[in-house]
């Protein structure tokens, strides 16, 4: 009896379909101190062979008065999570001429815990921190110190 029902899970297990990995993702974290969960959008997110972009939207922001947030890398060689240049940024429903922006030489913090392809996918795990400073989307100028958010964000993503 006992190799029977052993047969019997061994073939259920064998004919189940494998689950894979869809390309999205979670973010969580906080921006300015308070609590947020968002969504990476796969549609708009993606990798090559010297970036990673994430698209990353969610109530949590349209409720702040912002739009969707944009999170790019760009590295030399292989990817080993040391980035050449990294930026987050966020449009602001109230004035689509300005948004929040920062990148690593304003003290962006992105960070890949790890990452893994999959196929034709990149799995990563990661962290972004630091302040996005309100600017003019034309060429970044005309800073508002006074009026910045920091964030300080984990994501999880598949990326195509």
């Amino acid at each position: 009896m006992r190799k029977l029902t052993t047969a019997f899970v061994s073939l259920f297990v064998a004919s189940m379909p494998a689950f894979a990995i869809a390309p999205g993702g979670t973010v969580t974290g906080t921006i300015n101190g308070e609590a947020v969960a968002l969504v990476v959008f796969a549609q708009q997110s993606d990798y090559g062979n010297a970036h990673i972009s994430l698209y990353i939207i969610g109530d949590d922001l349209s409720e702040r008065g912002l739009g969707a947030m944009g999170l790019g890398a760009e590295w030399l060689g292989e990817l080993t999570g040391e980035f050449a240049h990294a930026e987050a940024s966020m449009g602001m429903h109230s004035n689509p001429l300005r948004f929040y922006y920062a990148d690593d030489d304003a003290g962006l913090s992105l960070t890949l815990e790890s990452f893994m392809y999959v196929g034709a996918l990149l799995e990563i795990t990661g962290r972004v921190e630091g302040v996005l400073t309100n600017v003019d989307k034309a060429g970044h100028k005309n800073p508002d110190p006074e009026d910045a958010l920091s964030i300080d964000l984990k994501f999880d993503a598949v990326l195509q």
